[in-house]
């Protein structure tokens, strides 16, 4: 019996083993051989180690999977565009040589999106807090397998009422053909937080002046939970008793002194109708409060970001109405999947900011909101085609000023197709001001409890 287990143990070792390694060269598809030979051409370290993990058997086949039920690979969508030859990968690009590829850069960033341009100048956004980018190949992204097999299942019951509301909704992309921006929007916000359950311990926000200075580091846990649509953790795809809660998440500061014990939970109920819940636990007035659907437009803990920025988007489409336009769909330069967070180090006179980007196809979508005491009086995503999540974000306020650019750059597992935060960053373009999100974050764990909603178990951590 004990010899029958050891092999067993073996096969299933060496099963693990072989879907590891990369798949064999005539097994590769294109979208994952381009970047392979790339990357050994290259003789780049991360570039190969990036390549292997992105060519496991594993990762090609649910990469196949979900291009086959798109119908497109973003490699072969971005093979087509001929615009700004000179920007290939390997290319690096920051201050010292911004002049020399600026016009094919703004090219690549439409829209208004050439402030990326602007910041490596040091000109309107950069405030002394450079940029260096790497140009790598495209990807072929995808997300999670839980979300492609809830997709096909439920995403035919899915439809937009009057009130721009989703309805029909069980589980995975409610619209994996989008005919017109309110449906994209609708796509990424029922991504929720790319999981079922996520933890990051700590999510650290680093706050940054007009200099590029670094002026204060806060430290938070933050946890959420997905209570409706579940792709991941059993139970699928509702959680017995929190039939009427679409998720809740939840706060408790750690660090500094003077934030230590705030804590904050936010609950998004499934009725449309309902208001979120959101309360918070103020250390200094030992006082639970309830806050206002208004109070989410405040900042959060000090940072450029305020409730209702958390994930770039967490509102209800009945409750602050607007206009939803897709202004075009392009293929521009974005955020690559750094499998390493940005690095960031004093250089150029400021805090550099060095990560990878490709050109990928997108939606740019228009959020024009119709009252006028909101936050923002509207917004501009750029949607990725394979991900239905966010590259890049604008916002402006009421008197038509831009106000904050969020910058995302995400983690992705090509093996799970699992994408999560890694470290975004947002600028208050008005204030000149920077908040750089540091996560480290665990997906997925089961048996997420309840205390970490409760805000008198949470605060009493903080003390």
């Amino acid at each position: 019996m004990k010899r029958q287990k050891s092999i067993l143990l073996i096969i299933a070792a060496c099963l693990m083993m072989f879907m590891a390694m990369p798949a064999a060269a005539e097994d590769m598809p294109n979208w994952a051989k381009q970047w392979v030979d790339w990357a050994e051409s290259t003789k780049n370290p991360d570039f190969i180690e990036w390549s292997k993990r992105m060519s496991t058997p594993k990762a090609i086949q649910l990469g196949n999977e979900w291009e086959e039920f798109l119908g497109y690979n973003a490699v072969d969508m971005v093979a087509k565009d001929k615009k700004a030859p000179s920007i290939k990968p390997g290319l690096t690009i920051g201050p010292d040589n911004i002049d020399q590829y600026e016009k094919e850069l703004r090219e690549l960033f439409p829209h208004g999106l050439d402030w990326e341009v602007d910041k490596m100048k040091g000109g309107a956004y950069g405030y002394n807090s450079p940029m260096e980018i790497t140009i790598v190949p495209t990807h072929h992204g995808y997300q999670d397998r839980g979300y492609l097999e809830a997709t096909k299942k439920y995403h035919k019951t899915c439809k937009v009422d009057e009130n721009d509301n989703l309805v029909g909704w069980v589980a995975g992309i409610p619209f994996p053909k989008p005919k017109n921006g309110l449906e994209m929007v609708h796509n990424y916000d029922r991504l929720t937080i790319m999981a079922d359950n996520l933890n990051s311990m700590p999510c650290e926000f680093g706050l940054y002046g007009t200099k590029g200075e670094q002026e204060r580091v806060e430290k938070i846990e933050l946890h959420w939970k997905n209570y409706n649509g579940r792709i991941k953790v059993d139970p699928f795809p509702v959680v017995p008793g929190f039939e009427d809660i679409y998720e809740k998440g939840s706060i408790v500061a750690l660090y500094p002194y003077d934030l230590r014990g705030f804590a904050a939970v936010r609950t998004r109920y499934a009725d449309t109708s309902v208001e979120d819940s959101f309360v918070t636990y103020i250390p200094s007035m030992r006082r639970i409060r309830r806050l206002a659907g208004s109070n989410t437009q405040d900042p959060l803990v000090g940072t450029d970001i305020s409730w209702e920025d958390w994930k770039g988007f967490w509102s209800k489409t009945s409750v602050h109405p607007a206009e939803y336009e897709v202004v075009a769909e392009d293929i521009v330069l974005c955020p690559s999947f750094n499998f390493k967070p940005i690095k960031y180090e004093e250089k150029h006179g400021g805090w550099n900011q060095s990560y990878w980007m490709e050109r990928r196809p997108v939606w740019i979508v228009k959020i024009k909101y119709k009252e006028p005491n909101y936050l923002y009086g509207q917004r501009l995503w750029v949607l990725d085609k394979e991900l239905f999540a966010p590259q890049q974000m604008m916002w402006w306020d009421q008197r038509g000023r831009v106000w904050k650019i969020w910058e995302w750059v995400w983690r992705w597992n090509p093996d799970e197709g699992e994408l999560d935060y890694w470290n975004p960053w947002v600028v208050d373009v008005i204030n000149k001001h920077m908040t750089i999100v540091k996560h480290t974050i665990t997906l997925n764990m089961p048996n997420v409890s309840e205390n970490l909603f409760n805000l008198r178990y949470l605060s009493s951590k903080a003390h």
